[in-house]
């Protein structure tokens, strides 16, 4: 449906446009005219009236592009070099931010640009307006404006974006700063956790938990071996004793917690090689267990 829809904007388009589209732009196009003034006025690059021109931008035909192309084929026909100082900050945006303006290909076309020729210039292309069009599937429209700007304004522009950019630089170390802060406060509250519910004599017969790797049956038995997964889970057994040296537990094994929060056991889940199976009773090291209500 949507290449139906796009054939029938194609027609359209091509009746307007005479058939220019951004891959048609050729650098004999433009050897004619002698400022971007006189190619945007040539060109109808701001449309009828001057005040920005809606051009369809689909990977098919991104002919938003088509500022930018004629602008840059002018400044290598006066043996110069065109490139971007800045990129658009959509300050001059009305309706939808549509998905295409965060294309690659448009946001490297868009923006504050400078012709370093033997008679410089700089221009600016920036989106005014978006929408979606088209029946069925949509189609992306955005309006576009090109502007001849001093250097004072080009200057402007690259001070605002580099602004800008600190800005979200700085936000996003913050926001990266609070989410260590936050691991790191998770951490402690769990160290705490478990030094404050380490399992002692006096809880001889209560339930204890701890958070672990365990194996997973996958299911599938390869040359006759069972195959694992790792995933992490909660072991959830009750204290049966302590080593002589209470540096081991005794523990009676009653399973896992499964995605209900309920308990389940069974051989498919091994814990150290272990098959979590409720009545099973092993040794373990005390550190990680702690106390728990399951």
């Amino acid at each position: 449906m949507k290449n139906i829809n796009l054939y029938f904007v194609l027609s359209i388009f091509f009746l307007f446009t005479g058939c220019v589209t951004a891959n048609s732009i050729k650098l004999d196009d433009v050897k004619a005219y002698n400022t971007p003034n006189h190619l945007i006025t040539a060109k109808s690059i701001n449309g009828k009236d001057g005040n920005g021109k809606e051009y369809l931008f689909e990977d098919a035909v991104p002919d938003a592009l088509i500022p930018y192309t004629y602008m840059s084929n002018l400044c290598a026909s006066q043996d110069g070099r065109f490139f971007q100082m800045s990129k658009s900050s959509f300050r001059y945006l009305k309706g939808t931010h549509l998905p295409a303006l965060n294309n690659q290909h448009l946001v490297s076309a868009t923006g504050t640009f400078k012709c370093a020729a033997k008679v410089p210039w700089n221009i600016s292309i920036e989106p005014i307006s978006s929408r979606i069009g088209g029946m069925g599937q949509p189609l992306n429209f955005v309006t576009l404006k090109t502007m001849v700007i001093s250097d004072n304004e080009v200057y402007r522009d690259v001070a605002a974006y580099q602004s800008q950019r600190n800005i979200e630089d700085h936000n996003k170390k913050q926001a990266i700063e609070q989410y260590k802060l936050e691991q790191q406060r998770l951490k402690n509250d769990y160290e705490k956790n478990l030094k404050t519910n380490a399992p002692k004599t006096k809880d001889i017969g209560k339930t204890i938990c701890k958070n672990a790797g365990l194996s997973e049956f996958t299911g599938t038995i390869v040359l006759g071996q069972a195959t694992y997964r790792q995933v992490d889970g909660l072991v959830i057994a009750s204290l049966e004793g302590f080593s002589n040296d209470h540096s081991n537990l005794k523990i009676n094994i009653r399973g896992w917690l499964n995605n209900f929060n309920q308990i389940s056991s069974g051989p498919n889940v091994l814990y150290k090689q272990t098959p979590l199976e409720s009545g099973r009773v092993i040794w373990d090291d005390k550190q990680g267990w702690y106390k728990c209500t399951y």
